[in-house]
């Protein structure tokens, strides 16, 4: 039988070929690089022989499409997923608190949460409660429409301390976008899932090993454990239509691979030039090409001591946004320590030199940390400028669906229209959906 395949070997195209794969539906996964994950991979740095991750990703408790790909692909034990939901942050003024969802049904346990948190003050913990019911509310309505998250804020009373102490570090965690310029629509959708579903659902899923570990290796074993085909260095310049159907995609040297069905799992960017030629007239070629892009920043660091004594830390009010433990949370050997600081939305720093980033980390380090902050004994910096697309409200129109005009071509990738901003489970949940469609097409043929 002719495969089916899946362009891009990223998280959505992982999951289009593990979930076809799980059907025994014959598969061939073409990846432009030497390498799978797209842009969630690891590897090991040279110098201190750790596995690090080209950027940090958490995940939550209530993502329920990433929990059941780590299921299908047995890697579920490698994330530590937290007893009970908690964000402990660094206020410049209050110091350390902690936001902590207690064991209560939901949505009593996010009334709780605010009502008992150390981060706001008696007047801002109301407001909170406001917005919380405000949330609560829209649920299934859509609502936010066209306004960014900060527009909605104000429309529901938050203050200037809430957005700064709580929304603006949440909003880059989840959004890779700051409040004036994110989704208020995609934003709420995403909270929603976080803490007005299962009463656990906003509890950390901390990866403990790699992404590549995690998410990557075993679904590559997945796939060709089931007679599927996985072929990095393969990259896919345009696709060949016969007689309104995709017969082939054409490889960059020219090579045609035959297909029956083709999911384009590529970022908007590489789908717009993959499309263009030949489907003149479709609109979403040219929409994909024009969806703007948010950079990441990483810093790893590693010092003589481990002095953080938290696994991951929110930082309010600073220009790193938030810290994670890899001693604690990876459980490393050997002596000192080793963080990871995330600058996510990083329009204005990622073009710094990699000493300036490093003086920016280790400067906010040392006003959380004051003098057990040292000087580290290496520094890695990764930077993403294309990390994720900039979920704003002016880029929910352009973001396409699954199916395309012909039959057996689907598209795939976070930056479909998933519901859900750039995150792993809108990857995932958007590789399923193709993988289904396919699915009925394979099951609607004539035998």
């Amino acid at each position: 039988m002719t495969p089916v395949v899946v362009v891009g070997g990223g998280l959505s195209g992982l999951a289009a070929a593990v979930r076809l794969s799980s059907q025994r539906i014959p598969t061939l996964l073409l990846e432009q690089r030497p390498f799978l994950g797209g842009r969630a991979y690891s590897f090991v740095d040279d110098t201190t022989g750790t596995v690090i991750d080209n950027g940090q990703h958490v995940l939550i408790a209530g993502y329920a499409q990433t929990m059941a790909y780590l299921d299908t692909v047995g890697t579920r034990d490698r994330v530590a997923v937290q007893g009970v939901p908690e964000l402990d942050f660094h206020h410049p003024a209050r110091g350390f608190c902690s936001f902590r969802l207690p064991g209560l049904p939901s949505p009593l346990h996010l009334a709780a949460g605010i009502l008992t948190t150390d981060l706001f003050s008696a007047a801002d913990r109301m407001r909170m409660v406001r917005a919380g019911l405000a949330l609560r509310r829209g649920a299934g309505r859509g609502d936010g429409g066209s306004m960014t998250v900060e527009e909605w804020l104000d429309a529901h009373g938050q203050s200037a301390e809430t957005k700064r102490s709580f929304w603006e570090p949440l909003a880059v965690a989840v959004m890779n976008e700051h409040l004036g310029v994110a989704s208020a629509s995609i934003f709420l959708h995403a909270v929603r899932t976080a803490f007005l579903g299962d009463r656990r659902g906003a509890a950390l899923a901390v990866p403990t090993v790699g992404l590549s570990e995690l998410l990557v290796d075993p679904a590559r074993a997945f796939v060709e454990g089931r007679g599927g085909v996985v072929r990095t260095g393969a990259d896919v310049a345009g696709i060949v239509v016969e007689e309104g159907r995709v017969a082939a995609v054409e490889l960059r040297d020219g090579e045609p691979v035959s297909c029956s069905a083709v999911v384009l799992a590529v970022p908007s960017y590489r789908a717009a030039g993959v499309l263009s030629a030949s489907l003149r007239g479709w609109g979403t070629p040219a929409n994909a090409a024009s969806i703007p892009l948010s950079p990441i920043v990483s810093v790893h660091l590693w010092f003589d001591t481990d002095f953080m004594p938290q696994r991951v830390l929110g930082v309010i009010g600073r220009r790193i946004q938030w810290v994670f433990n890899r001693r604690k949370i990876c459980l490393e050997r050997g002596a000192g320590g080793h963080l990871s600081v995330v600058i996510s939305a990083g329009h204005s720093l990622v073009d710094l030199s990699n000493e300036e980033l490093t003086r920016i980390a280790l400067d906010d380090l040392v006003s959380i940390y004051g003098s057990s902050v040292g000087a580290p004994v290496h520094e890695v910096v990764i930077r993403e400028k294309r990390a994720t697309f900039s979920c704003s409200p002016a880029v929910e129109p352009l973001r396409p669906g699954a199916e395309t005009p012909l039959p057996n071509l689907f598209l795939a990738g976070d930056w479909t229209a998933t519901g859900y901003p750039a995150t792993i489970e809108g990857a995932i949940q958007s590789g399923n959906l193709a993988a289904e469609l396919v699915q009925r097409l394979v099951n609607a043929s004539p035998a």
